[in-house]
């Protein structure tokens, strides 16, 4: 039985530091090289994002990103899943975004495999500017002049980052599409808000089943603590909630572990890692 292990990032595996402490990279690291334990992490993060906030973590096997719109190889940054939206989905949110007043940080791919990250600079909300100040000198960086410049290739990602009562309305219009996909939730480590949007099919769930048939894998064991990870759960065979995950998650867990800032995954794994092997 070939198992693959999917952890969820922000509040689940990392610290309030955003990092993995040194205790679980040293005891996950051996699982990984010793037991051969399939382990890999889905998160709302980007490649670059989740690589510096993992590092030293053996990352071996590809990684789901960007909330399940994109599967890639952290080593190669090779593209092997992105989930893009139509012109249909593109018209209507920024027909909406438009109507809000709200400029969105925008990802996509060239047809080159090139990844952009796109805004309109100058009017960033604080919220954007230290989410922007955090990625300086990231290649995928595209200052634009003005809304019609944002554009792309395959766009697969919009975040908008701000106040609740800022993004409400934008959030309660998006809701109302049927091919569209919005996961609005506060920052784990800050007071704004983000509503990040996506085609409907896009989760951490569809991404975890893709990589379950790219691997050949025959089961999923899955970690969470948001609202976001529903999907993960959803698709997986197994799932854990840590101590400070959201009710709504804890009511679909399979079981309820420690805090993550108490390596909660790490400490389970050691626990349990031979079913897994």
């Amino acid at each position: 039985m070939k198992t693959l292990i999917i952890s969820d990032l922000d509040g689940t595996l990392l610290t309030a530091r955003e990092t993995v402490s040194e205790y679980s990279l040293n005891n996950l690291n051996r699982l990984i090289d010793e037991s051969g334990l399939l382990f890999t992490y889905a998160t709302a993060r980007s490649l670059n994002s989740a690589a510096k906030a993992c590092w030293g973590l053996r990352q071996n096997l590809p990684v789901i990103l960007y909330n399940g719109a994109v599967i890639m190889e952290p080593w190669s940054g090779k593209l092997l899943y992105n989930n893009h939206f139509n012109r249909g989905q593109l018209r209507f949110i920024r027909e909406t975004l438009a109507k809000f007043d709200i400029l969105p940080l925008v990802y996509s791919f060239s047809k080159d495999g090139t990844e952009h990250l796109s805004w309109v600079k100058g009017r960033e909300t604080s919220g954007m500017l230290r989410y922007l100040e955090r990625r300086r000198g990231d290649k995928r960086l595209n200052p634009v002049v003005g809304p019609d410049s944002l554009v792309g290739d395959d766009i697969f990602y919009f975040n908008c980052i701000g106040k609740k009562e800022d993004l409400d309305a934008l959030h309660e219009c998006i809701e109302e599409s049927l091919d569209i996909r919005c996961i609005y939730e506060q920052e784990t480590y800050h007071t704004d808000y983000w509503c990040e949007i996506m085609p409907i099919n896009t989760s951490k769930g569809t991404a975890a089943l893709e990589l379950k048939k790219i691997l050949s894998a025959d089961k999923i064991v899955s970690f969470g603590d948001g609202n976001n990870d529903i999907d993960l759960f959803s698709a997986s065979d197994e799932c854990y909630a840590v101590k400070n995950a959201a009710e709504k998650l804890k009511e679909k867990a399979t079981q309820v572990i420690g805090y993550s800032e108490e390596d909660a995954v790490c400490k389970f794994l050691q626990a349990n890692y031979e079913r897994y092997i």
